[in-house]
């Protein structure tokens, strides 16, 4: 063949690439469609509260070791502190970075998801369902959104969907590769975010519920047994992590004050956010200023999102064997879940709405999504063939039953080729039936473990080469078996042990690829029935996808209702995103930020500030006390100047505007002497009462004054005493104190000076008005 002719043969294979694979091609334009339109909505809005504090944090400190590992609000997050240090030294107080990072992880979960799902489940378009809610979940709004939230849920999401991946893998193959994925997924997980911790838990529940038999003791002993190495790894990476953690933190673990309070958070969290959220919920939603809005969905809806769910799981149980065990598992990391958040959320002042925020359990959506795939779409199963044969028999050792086989992931699966059947021997005798069509196939590759049988992928190397068969057990091809070639390599239906239903790989070597044709296609060619039974007969495969053996008859109604509950679904998905984007674009920070940004571009040489708090609805009080301006504005480009003592103070208003100050609080009687007030001479102390008194506190004072030359003077306030310039004429000075009492008292100290007064307020900077 000449180079232009191979040149012509592979071009093909590199164009449709996507095209030969239709599921892959579809779930890329779902991750596309998904990180564009989240990117979207995290875009109208802006930072909030935590975002600003860390911003902050990361603006005061170097970038060493101890800010990295330091405690936020007793979170370890070093990953976290990391980008937000970066982003700050190189960009500043700017939002845009925080959302193309949001972005990049929601690309990386998507894409790990799919490969995820693909190495899980069995080939089948349904995979699609489980990716889609992981995709596009209300519930994991506010993790691709809100920075404080991201920066924390996407690696931990990350980090599950990798773990369980290399599980998965190191279950199929025995591939210690797989076990230094499994111990780095975790690392990154508890780097971003120590909640991660639960992916322990998560990966053996879920190796106990898809891959082990037997009841609950026989279950748990055997996923302990046969996959020691997983747990040792993993026994050692959570005690060395915990140790490390509780060793430097302070304990957030709080007592609940009622049975009354857990009972309404759990019927909460799963009424009003669980359930809802995984069916396209909450459809409304509760605002909670520049943070995140609460799930608040209807009544109606509540139960419209039970019914939809527990219609699921039954149909899906009396379907699926294996079904029943994923959503146990999803309901044991759901009590994972609240248990933890009971033991850290409740007695506190938020209890009360601990259960309608989506973001303590966006992590749930990781785990319902793969539990929806195995309930609806089933586990990938390697194939069980009469023609599997015991490599040690080949060396003149008697076969050993083989009761466990390794499951083999739907990639694997595709590229092994089944057995070689044995040609039966048969005799002179008159035959009772024809005999059932034999096809010729390749001799798969077999690796024997003790009392295992693993059939492994092509790319794995091979210890042993698989000598050929004698031409004497290749059968001939019989008069079907172009038409059963055609129809591809299906698995055996006793190949599994629970009734999985039968699916053809979506993208398979072009030699052998299988018709892909959906299964109601006219246009599919028909598989030829095997001798003895019919299409429906106990010969052929259970029908493929959620109906199963559901008579014809009632199919199109029950497809018809399936489809309109799925279209319901993903509107109710668009309806309660959209609400989101509109709670979230309504941003008092960004607001706040622009305008002073406006005003300080244009304010005269000069101007100076008081510190004092933000506005409540931008960084809360309980922030204190990153909530205060000087802090707040360290990583602006160019900042307020603040002062403690000025002529002229100017401040911001809780818009960001700049004003003339003045002091709202207590202030001095009336003094006795007319036209002046007040008197104080070189020397004098004057006292002065309050109109009310001020508790103990950091207060500013503000002095009105008449001098009649240059010098010192001095107030004192309760326990506290301030020292101020004088300067002839008429004129006024701010400066701080920490005090309290009824009165103030004045004393000229330097100088030949007479004082007039009758203006001394003691309180809180505000706008002068107008």
């Amino acid at each position: 063949m000449t180079s232009t002719g191979a040149d012509e043969t592979m071009a093909p294979g590199r164009i449709g690439w996507l095209a030969r694979d239709r599921i892959r091609a579809t779930a890329l334009a779902m991750i596309a469609l998904s990180v564009l339109w989240r990117a979207h909505v995290a875009s109208r809005g802006f930072l909030a509260a935590d975002d600003y504090v860390l911003i902050t944090q990361a603006a005061e400190s170097d970038l060493t070791v101890g800010h990295l590992f330091s405690l936020y609000n007793n979170h370890l997050m070093p990953g976290g502190r990391l980008l937000i240090w970066l982003t700050t030294e190189y960009v500043g107080m700017a939002y845009w970075p925080y959302v193309l990072l949001m972005a990049i992880g929601q690309t990386v979960l998507g894409i790990a998801s799919f490969q995820l799902l693909r190495r899980l489940l069995q080939p089948s378009w349904l995979l699609l369902l489980p990716l889609g809610v992981l995709l596009f979940s209300p519930l994991t709004l506010e993790a691709t959104t809100w920075w404080a939230v991201g920066v924390n849920m996407l690696p931990m999401q990350i980090s599950m969907v990798l773990a369980v991946s290399a599980q998965v893998g190191y279950v199929q193959t025995r591939r210690k590769r797989h076990l230094v994925t499994l111990a780095l997924a975790v690392l990154l997980g508890l780097f971003f975010f120590e909640k991660s911790i639960l992916v322990v838990p998560l990966v053996f529940l879920l190796t106990a519920a898809f891959y082990a038999e037997g009841g609950p003791v026989r279950t748990i002993w055997t996923t302990i047994r046969r996959w020691w190495p997983s747990w040792l790894l993993l026994t050692v990476l959570s005690l060395g992590f915990l140790v490390a953690y509780l060793g430097g933190s302070e304990s957030s673990v709080r007592r609940p004050e009622s049975a009354g309070e857990v009972f309404s958070f759990l019927t909460q969290m799963l009424g009003s956010t669980v359930i809802p959220g995984l069916v396209g919920g909450p459809w409304q939603w509760l605002g909670a200023g520049d943070g995140a809005p609460v799930a608040a969905p209807p009544q109606l809806g509540t139960w419209v999102a039970w019914t939809i769910v527990v219609a699921l799981v039954v149909a899906t149980v009396r379907h699926r064997r294996r079904a029943g065990r994923a959503w146990l598992l999803l309901g044991a990391y759901l009590v994972l879940v609240a248990a933890m958040l009971a033991a850290t959320r409740l007695g506190s002042a938020f209890s009360g709405v601990a259960g309608g925020v989506p973001r303590y359990v966006s992590d749930v959506v990781v785990v319902a999504a793969i539990c929806l795939g195995v309930a609806v779409v089933g586990l990938a199963r390697p194939p069980r063939t009469a023609g599997e044969i015991d490599p040690s028999a080949a060396d003149g050792q008697p076969a050993t039953p083989t009761d466990h086989r390794e499951p083999v992931d739907e990639e694997t699966r595709d590229q092994v080729a089944p057995p070689i059947p044995v040609q039966p021997v048969t005799t002179p005798a008159v035959p009772t039936a024809p005999p059932a069509p034999v096809r010729s196939a390749q001799p798969a590759r077999v690796v024997s473990r003790p009392g295992v049988i693993h059939a492994e992928a092509p790319i794995d190397p091979e210890p042993d080469p698989v000598p050929e068969a004698p031409p004497e057990l290749i059968p001939a091809p019989g008069p079907d078996a172009a038409a059963t070639s055609a129809a591809g390599p299906g698995p055996d239906p006793a190949s599994h042990s629970d009734p999985e239903p039968a699916t053809t790989p979506d993208a398979v070597p072009p030699s052998r690829e299988p018709d892909r044709s959906p299964p109601n296609d006219p246009s599919r060619p028909a598989r030829p029935a095997q001798p003895g039974t019919t299409a429906s007969g106990p010969g052929e495969p259970p029908r493929p996808g959620l109906l199963g053996a559901l008579p014809e008859r009632y199919r199109e109604a029950v497809n018809v209702a399936l489809a309109l509950v799925l279209v319901a679904v993903c509107l109710g998905t668009a309806w309660t995103t959209s609400r989101y984007s509109d709670e979230w674009a309504a941003k008092s920070g960004r607001s706040y930020i622009d305008t002073v940004r406006i005003e300080m571009a244009s304010a005269p040489p000069g101007t100076v500030f008081f510190d004092d708090p933000v506005p409540d609805n931008v960084v809360p009080r309980l922030s204190s006390p990153y909530n205060m301006q000087s802090r707040f504005f360290r990583a602006f480009g160019t900042r307020p100047t603040f002062v403690d003592e000025a002529d002229h103070v100017s401040v911001l208003d809780g818009l960001g505007r700049i004003h003339v100050a003045t002091i709202i609080g207590s202030t001095i009687q009336p003094g006795p002497q007319e036209g002046c007030g007040y008197l104080a001479a070189t020397g004098q102390t004057v006292r002065m009462p309050l109109n009310e008194p001020r508790d103990e506190w950091h207060w500013v004072v503000r002095i009105g004054y008449l001098s009649s030359a240059d010098g010192t003077a001095t107030l004192r306030f309760g326990s506290g005493t301030a020292e101020f310039p004088v300067k002839r004429g008429l004129n006024q000075r701010f400066f701080r104190i920490i005090g309290g009492g009824d009165a103030v008292e004045l004393t000229v100290t330097g100088g030949d000076v007479s004082l007039c007064t009758n203006e001394i307020s003691v309180g809180n900077p505000a706008p002068k008005p107008k």
